[in-house]
C-alpha cells in the first residue's frame, strides 16, 4: 500500500516537473 502511494507521488511529481518545463520552454 505505502509503496503505491510512493509511486504515485513519484509520477505525479514528475508530471508536474515536465509541465513546469513546458511552460518554462515558451517563455
Amino acid at each position: 500500500m505505502l509503496e503505491l502511494w510512493d509511486f504515485t507521488r513519484i509520477s505525479i511529481t514528475q508530471n508536474n516537473l515536465q509541465e513546469m518545463k513546458e511552460i518554462w520552454d515558451q517563455w
